[in-house]
């Protein structure tokens, strides 16, 4: 199958210069357990998203803020005694439990004198952040295993979570203690598992008490280990659908049709000796095709197919001249859009002439850049079974056909639920 995005999007810069019966999972355990112990497990280093920022840091400090804002390196004065180049590079999240964006920050290894503060902002991730105290910060080491380091900063005000380091590495934003997955999406009259998660080791009847090492090193990222069914009170659903829970673990089934996009609220009510706490699912039922709007218009539903291409895999679909597409790479997970369009979304109307993409061509800086917001793809089935998730765009360019430039920025929510059939 020839990529159709590879073929609009080139044109477009020239003109710009089944459901599944699924069991009820069996109660992990019902006894309040000494310790919660979780197998660690190594995780692939992200590969690079958008520009790579570099910043000369002197003597007297600096601040280097990330594109997109989410992340800031505070390097206080006296930190470096010479002058030195620091590399900012985005990468995708590969953290358990990750939220948001991750980062690598080069060189690697111990570079300061004095310690520098790292901040994230979950501001545009609330979905993700349930628990705020069960937030963290984690550095990938040399043998790519995720570690959690110790007494983070957690403003909930601001939506941000801080730490203090004396070396450099990839970093990321998680929440160790979740209901997974956070965020979903499900086709009309099918089911999700859900699990509540731990990704690290908690020590006794205390969610919230990470189980450090005997040799105080930062704790290590494991598989994900469900929570015994002692510490789960309750589970609920809120808005369309139902969800059956055992334990630990529940399966939400949605309801037989939906005319838009609809939203279920699945909370699970956790309790242990000291806290009581909720860890909720959005889970987003929509209609087979490509549901989605522009610019906060209507919804509309677009038939659609999906398959594998020479650039990876993508999806399409049209109705009374207008079409859609996205395409990347493959695979499932949360992937921003990239100048490159390996990661991309088109939208074109025959009728208005009026064309969307998920670049921009930013005159000051002299080259297109990504548009806000990303791709999430919660399940990509073989052929013949579904593909399904949702995607959102701001700040992507708005071309007329047959003119040079991009008259502005727009916008597109939507969300996909079709079988994987070319």
């Amino acid at each position: 199958m020839k990529s159709i995005i590879s073929v609009f999007l080139p044109a477009l810069m020239l003109l710009a210069a089944c459901k599944k019966d699924r069991d009820i999972p069996k109660d992990p355990g019902t006894e309040i357990p000494k310790e919660i112990p979780n197998k660690p497990e190594a995780k692939p280093v992200g590969e690079p998203v958008g520009p790579l920022i570099i910043t000369n840091v002197t003597p007297a400090g600096a601040t280097i803020v990330s594109e997109d804002g989410s992340f800031k390196v505070r390097i206080p004065v006296g930190a470096v005694t010479e002058a030195i180049d620091i590399e900012l590079q985005e990468v995708r999240n590969t953290a358990q439990g990750g939220v948001g964006r991750s980062f690598q920050l080069s060189p690697h290894g111990k570079i300061f004198a004095k310690p520098v503060t790292l901040e994230f902002s979950w501001a545009g991730h609330e979905n993700q952040v349930n628990i705020p105290e069960a937030l963290g910060v984690a550095w990938q080491d040399e043998k790519d295993f995720w570690r959690l380091t110790k007494a983070p900063v957690i403003n909930k005000e601001q939506k941000t979570v801080s730490i203090q380091t004396d070396h450099f590495s990839n970093w990321a934003l998680l929440q160790w203690l979740q209901l997974s997955p956070a965020a979903t999406t499900v086709r009309t009259g099918g089911t999700a598992n859900l699990t509540v998660l731990s990704y690290i080791p908690l020590g006794g009847d205390d969610l919230l008490s990470p189980l450090v090492p005997a040799d105080g090193q930062d704790v290590t990222l494991g598989e994900g280990r469900p929570l015994p069914g002692v510490f789960i009170k309750s589970w609920a659903a809120g808005g369309v659908g139902t969800v059956k829970g055992n334990g630990g673990q529940a399966v939400y089934t949605a309801p037989a049709t939906v005319a838009k996009p609809e939203i279920a609220n699945v909370t699970a009510t956790l309790k242990d000796s000291k806290h009581q706490l909720m860890v909720v699912s959005t889970i987003t039922v929509v209609p087979e095709g490509i549901t989605f709007k522009l610019d906060g218009g209507e919804w509309v539903t677009f038939p659609a197919h999906s398959g594998a291409n020479e650039e990876g895999f993508e999806m399409s679909g049209h109705k009374d001249g207008r079409f859609i597409a996205i395409q990347w790479p493959t695979g499932t997970g949360g992937m921003p859009w990239d100048r490159d369009q390996k990661v991309a979304v088109v939208y074109a109307d025959s009728h208005s002439r009026k064309n969307y993409a998920s670049i921009y061509y930013d005159k000051a800086l002299g080259y297109y850049v990504p548009a806000g917001g990303f791709l999430q793809v919660s399940e990509l089935g073989a052929k013949g079974e579904y593909v399904s998730g949702s995607f959102s765009m701001s700040g992507g360019g708005i071309f007329i056909t047959d003119d040079q430039d991009p008259i502005g920025k727009g916008s597109i929510q939507g969300y996909f639920s079709l079988k994987h059939d070319l």
